[in-house]
């Protein structure tokens, strides 16, 4: 029951925070780089934090959470030995990814957030899109047994 559970809602989280990447990515940021103005992307991020901060804490407690059942005690991870233990050494990676790419926004996109670094900041922004479903699709292996 449990597992079912930490599945269910890695899969919501997970679904938040994509989806909401897909969005700020391809219906928000054409129309900023259009207008050249960085006040779509800012009322949606507005709008989104709470969501995404949220959404990517309840993925990283569940996923974590997931990996010791998986790999109890951590055996095999990083190992790459076995379908699970390189997706979920995959799925670690692109965690880290993702951290660094939101340190990189909170220090030094978003304090110099305006007009001109608009293209900066799309760049990000699809970068993290891109980590964003690269973690479903490796969800998706590990739920599927390996690709």
């Amino acid at each position: 029951m449990l597992f079912s559970v930490l599945v269910i809602l890695h899969i919501l989280a997970a679904t938040v925070w994509t989806g909401g990447q897909l969005i700020l990515n391809l219906r928000v940021l054409p129309d900023a780089l259009k207008e050249k103005s960085v006040a779509q992307v800012r009322s949606f991020e507005k709008m989104f934090e709470p969501l995404r901060v949220t959404s990517l804490a309840i993925q990283v407690i569940s996923g974590l959470w997931l990996t010791s059942i998986y790999l109890p005690g951590g055996r095999g991870l990083f190992s790459f030995q076995t379908p699970i233990t390189s997706l979920l050494t995959t799925k670690l990676i692109l965690l880290a990814i993702a951290f660094a790419l939101a340190l990189h926004a909170q220090i030094r996109l978003i304090p110099n957030l305006n007009d001109d670094n608009l293209i900066e900041l799309s760049w990000h922004i699809r970068s993290i899109t891109t980590v964003s479903i690269a973690f479903v699709i490796v969800g998706a292996g590990i739920r599927l047994g390996g690709f």
